[in-house]
């Protein structure tokens, strides 16, 4: 019999059932045996034979629950998970669960169906009813540190499983996000309990919850999928306190809950280095990469007057030559020294943590409406502008600084250097047409030979200390050397904030 025509049986055995249970008549199957609980530490499926069939309770991971009941039949398990059509085959080595909606007609739709594999948690907890509450122990966790920084989970928001944060093998087990921020340490909880989380921290994340079944003797940690208002995030300008609420239930029974203050750090709080809840130490400088932003709405107008001072007639990206490349970094350099811009050294953090360190970046608009920059300001402006006209760039960190590197080649095979910082060495802002032109005819230097020569500057300190410092760092495993390139970045599904 093939897996369609048993689930086309399904209507016709739950049609049975009803007019069984109706006419108060028990059905012996005489199955084998298949109490238990069965889980992947996402889900989990409670079973018990009785005279009306197999019954039990399925939990999903978002916290819902689906009455359960089977019948036998020669093949497997035939039965409903609430209005889901459900199949458990006798055959093969692993407990597979299929679920799959009913159509219109109540027949199951097998295009859709789900295939969960499970395992076998434990036996049925008769008691469970009577489970020692006072024994239990649990209390909230967050990522790193004790402060919150809505520029990491803005950074990470849409990274994949394959990307995300690796959990070092440990004496706990761990469910939910793998890349979760605010978790549950969980002590002494029975295999097999049914436990369902609940985070909420308002106006900056939505009631979440996750539901799991512990498969594991021992300290377990639970992170939910939290639903963050990321709007909110990025409009978190200063540090503030935020009250965050953590409930959890066993068994479907309320057991705790929590109000915890949250120090929330500004969103221009970039956190580069963290100790986990674990003592475990992580760089996380790859969340320079969330500061460029090659969607500024501004950028396109700016390229536009780059253009008008005529050191280039286009952005061409990598179509022309080497000195045409170097040409368009040149065109932006001109720009921003034309608007004043000034190196700032700001870069203290709003509050402090004992467990992580960070660096105040300002975004690209900000940048551009003051025309401030410390050296990472600039660094990611220009990797902003790069990025938009098709230059490969990438940011180098270096102990206490940051600057630029860029690729005269698609390849990458010619790179050079820019030490951002210089911009404000050389003041051309009030520098006018009228003034070049008088200078050009008496034999001065005009304002963009000026900046000419202040741009060939930067470009040879960024591209010697690039070469003599930062590469060899990098090569020797230094984790305080670091080049982050945007592009990778990019790929990696490290998006802009802003």
């Amino acid at each position: 019999m093939n897996m369609y025509t048993q689930f086309t049986r399904l209507n016709q055995l739950r049609c049975v059932l009803i007019i069984l249970l109706m006419a108060g008549l028990a059905i012996n199957l005489d199955a084998q045996s298949m109490d238990g609980i069965y889980s992947n530490g996402e889900v989990s499926l409670h079973l018990e034979e009785t005279d009306d069939g197999f019954l039990g309770l399925f939990a999903d991971s978002d916290g819902s629950y689906y009455e359960a009941y089977f019948f036998e039949d020669e093949e497997g398990l035939l039965g409903m998970l609430g209005e889901f059509a459900a199949f458990i085959p006798w055959e093969g080595d692993t407990f597979l669960l299929y679920i799959m909606p009913l159509d219109e007609y109540d027949e199951p739709i097998v295009e859709e169906a789900i295939e969960l594999e499970l395992e076998y948690v434990s036996g049925l907890n008769d008691d469970s009813e009577y489970v020692d509450y006072s024994n239990l122990s649990w209390a909230p966790i967050k990522r790193f540190g004790s402060d919150f920084y809505p520029s990491y989970v803005l950074a990470t928001s849409t990274w994949s499983e394959d990307i995300s944060y690796e959990i070092e093998e440990s004496n706990y087990r761990y469910y939910g996000d793998d890349n979760g921020y605010f978790g549950f340490n969980l002590e002494n909880f029975p295999i097999g309990s049914l436990v369902r989380v609940e985070v909420e921290g308002e106006p900056l994340a939505k009631s979440s919850s996750y539901t799991t079944t512990i498969t594991h003797q021992g300290m377990s940690e639970v992170f939910p999928i939290i639903e963050y208002d990321y709007e909110a995030l990025k409009n978190v300008n200063q540090a503030q306190p935020v009250n965050f609420k953590y409930r959890i239930y066993l068994n479907n029974e309320l057991i705790g809950d929590k109000l915890e203050t949250v120090w929330v750090r500004s969103v221009n709080d970039a956190v580069v280095y963290a100790i986990d809840h674990h003592g475990n130490a992580y760089n996380i400088d790859y969340i320079f990469a969330a500061y460029v932003n090659e969607n500024e709405p501004s950028l396109d107008a700016i390229l536009g007057q780059a253009l008008d001072y005529g050191i280039v007639n286009s952005w061409i990206g990598y179509q022309g030559t080497e000195d045409d490349v170097l040409n368009q970094v040149f065109a932006l350099w001109y720009h921003f020294q034309k608007q004043g811009f000034r190196y700032s050294s700001i870069t203290t953090q709003s509050g402090s943590d004992e467990r992580s360190f960070g660096q105040v970046v300002r975004f690209v608009g900000d940048a551009l409406k003051t025309s401030q920059a410390n050296c990472i300001d600039g660094t990611v402006l220009f990797a902003s502008f790069l990025y938009k006209i098709g230059i490969n760039s990438s940011i180098v960190m270096v102990p206490g600084h940051a600057y630029l590197a860029f690729s005269l080649d698609n390849e990458g095979s010619k790179k050079l250097a820019l030490e951002t910082t210089m911009m404000g060495n050389l003041d051309i802002e009030h520098s006018t047409r009228q003034q070049d032109l008088y200078n050009a005819k008496n034999g001065m230097e005009t304002s963009i030979q000026q900046s000419w020569s202040s741009f060939l500057g930067a470009v040879e300190l960024g591209t010697e200390s690039y070469q003599s410092d930062a590469v060899p760092g990098i090569e020797r495993g230094d984790p305080y050397y670091l080049e982050l390139d945007v592009a990778t970045a990019r790929k990696n599904q490290i998006r802009p904030i802003r």
